[in-house]
């Protein structure tokens, strides 16, 4: 039998430690996997899509309260949430939701792309229950790990958006949320009451923006810092976004048997508007990392 201060020095070892300071990016340098079927499988490299860095890491920061991403799409917006998802889930333990425009998507998103992240990440394979043990908290929409549970719901369940708790929340494809979960109104807002009781709340609104007037995403990223990456020239070291007209392509035209016209692109350079040197674009590149 331990003696009192024997188990005080064990809950200060292991209980009263200070949460971590590792930051998303960093987590998923060191612990993430891309699994099969992705463009590039493999140890996940946040230096291979470096536009992700600073939207991941302000899920950390301190005094940031919503974080919001307006990009285009197969850019890495699912592969983002999925280390923020890793990283709280096996560092700092809360209740998290990720939001999907409907019941049917989150399914989908938990079995495509939750599933093989817990399978093919060491460091969460043992932490969250397998989905077939009999276990009525353990489930496709929610599933336990020690500290907090992930819960999925679609935006047009209200019963889902209003369960319970939640310090972390992700809104995918916020543009294709319906105007009101039934007739609870907003998704987001009523997702959001959901965390007014967390200090170190934090939500995470993603979308490809549709229609210019109409878009969500658009809005909440203009009341926002409205950050942009931007690239530095090799050449003269000055900083730039990344635009269309500064691309060159290298391409050939060709015709399908059925008679229709396919442009082949052979290369992409980009053209720096200060030096005006130019510099090929990889085609493969990809926001999977």
């Amino acid at each position: 039998m331990k003696t009192g201060n024997e188990l005080w020095r064990f809950v200060s070892r292991r209980g009263l430690k200070p949460l971590p300071k590792t930051n998303v990016s960093e987590w998923a340098d060191t612990y993430a996997i891309i699994p099969q079927g992705n463009a590039e499988p493999g140890k996940w490299r946040t230096s291979r899509a470096p536009y992700q860095r600073e939207p991941m890491n302000a899920f950390t920061q301190s005094g940031i309260h919503r974080v919001v991403a307006m990009w285009a799409g197969q850019m890495g917006k699912s592969r983002l949430m999925l280390n923020v998802i890793g990283r709280f889930a096996h560092l700092d333990p809360c209740v998290i939701m990720l939001v999907q425009p409907t019941v049917e998507m989150a399914e989908d998103f938990s079995k495509s792309r939750i599933a093989p992240m817990l399978r093919d990440t060491r460091v969460l394979t043992n932490l969250f229950l397998d989905v077939k043990t009999r276990d009525s908290n353990n489930t496709i929409l929610s599933k336990i790990f020690p500290g907090g549970r992930l819960i999925m719901c679609g935006a047009n369940s209200p019963a889902g958006l209003a369960s319970r708790p939640v310090r972390v929340l992700l809104c995918d494809e916020v543009d294709r949320f319906p105007l009101s979960a039934g007739t609870e109104g907003d998704p987001v807002g009523l997702a959001a009451k959901r965390m007014t009781t967390f200090w170190n709340r934090v939500a995470g609104l993603f979308s490809t923006p549709t229609a210019e007037g109409s878009s969500r995403i658009a809005d909440e990223y203009a009341k926002g810092t409205q950050e942009e990456w931007q690239h530095q020239c090799p050449g003269c070291g000055e900083w730039h976004l990344l635009r269309h007209f500064d691309m060159e392509t290298d391409s050939r035209e060709t015709e399908n048997p059925d008679g229709a016209k396919v442009v082949i692109v052979e290369a992409v350079c980009w053209r720096c508007p200060d030096c005006g040197k130019t510099f090929e674009v990889p085609l493969n590149f990809t926001g999977e990392g």
